[in-house]
């Protein structure tokens, strides 16, 4: 028994360690500041949260590992947590938190680039014009489906085939909207700029406005620091300017970017980064009216700090 109360104890140390592992990644990545390439900033309070919460766990794990009395070993539901698995298994599953510590401290941090980019596609507010039917639905379920009922007829109405739908949102549901006024107003604003300058700040918002409307622009000289892409059906002097954009972290990038054509092209690898000047014309692209960008000027760069962006209004 003795020796089972020894092992627990370890294993007690040994989660201690590991929550204080994770803890000093975290706050190795928050004082680098290279958090900011795996979540958004809005996310960097939990984040915080998280650092405090995994230091008083580890501290209180390896706290309990060190005491010999059982009182302060066990709880009262019943079950002898002094009786562990074999030695392999209990190895094979502190290995799973161990391994991504280690890694965290000894490789470099990776940022996304057009690898992830090419199976992801470059995001356009034309995609989003898809979407247009889920929205209605969200918005108005009843009225859609009775808009469906009268367009497809009464056998796809009554099809037992077609599951049931609630008619109504879940309590607390509430509909998110794009902030019009927000859209609107930095839409003037770009109409009213000599040169638009895509800011980090707004580079989402500009491109999707750009997309939405691209012969208003017509004509615009534009600024824009990205990377190089490509998709597989591109002309060899096109690719896409572009930067990843983060809502939540990593896991939810989206690409964005803008069409661009320069006799230069064909010289820049994928990745490279590049800040470019140029005219907006329109292009046609997979039965899509684009905005594209007529480059007059064209540098490489180094990536910047921080290489992604954010959408905020």
């Amino acid at each position: 028994m003795e020796k089972q109360h020894a092992q627990y104890r370890f294993q007690l140390y040994i989660r201690g360690i590991i929550l204080i592992g994770f803890t000093l990644l975290m706050l190795k990545l928050v004082i680098t500041g290279n958090m900011v390439h795996f979540i958004a900033p809005k996310m960097m309070p939990f984040m915080y949260f998280a650092i405090i919460v995994f230091a008083l766990l580890g501290a209180i794990q390896i706290w309990r590992s060190g005491s010999k009395k059982q009182a302060e070993l066990y709880c009262d539901c019943g079950t002898d947590h002094a009786v562990s698995s074999s030695p392999i298994k209990t190895l094979l599953v502190y290995s799973l938190f161990v391994f991504p510590i280690i890694t965290g401290f000894l490789f470099p941090d990776v940022v996304l680039d057009s690898s992830v980019a090419a199976k992801r596609g470059f995001k356009t507010n034309l995609e989003e014009q898809d979407t247009s039917k889920a929205e209605a639905y969200l918005s108005d379920p009843e009225a859609y489906l009775n808009e469906l009922d009268e367009s497809v007829g009464n056998k796809v109405a009554q099809s037992s085939n077609i599951p049931d739908v609630p008619l109504e949102h879940p309590e607390g549901f509430e509909v998110q909207e794009k902030p019009v006024d927000f859209y609107a107003q930095l839409e003037q604003k770009m109409l009213e700029m000599e040169t638009i300058q895509f800011t980090e700040e707004n580079f989402i918002a500009m491109t999707s406005i750009l997309d939405e409307n691209p012969d208003k622009f017509v004509g615009k000289k534009v600024e824009m620091l990205g990377f190089v892409f490509r998709e597989h059906d591109f002309k060899e002097n096109q690719f896409v300017i572009a930067r990843f954009g983060l809502s939540c972290c990593v896991a939810d990038a989206s690409v964005f970017g803008t069409l661009a054509t320069s006799p230069e092209a064909e010289t820049l690898g994928d990745d490279q980064w590049v800040k470019l000047t140029g005219t907006i014309t329109t292009v046609k692209y997979q039965d899509w009216t684009l905005p594209s960008i007529e480059v007059s000027e064209i540098d490489r760069v180094e990536q910047p700090e921080s290489p992604y962006v954010y959408e905020s209004y």
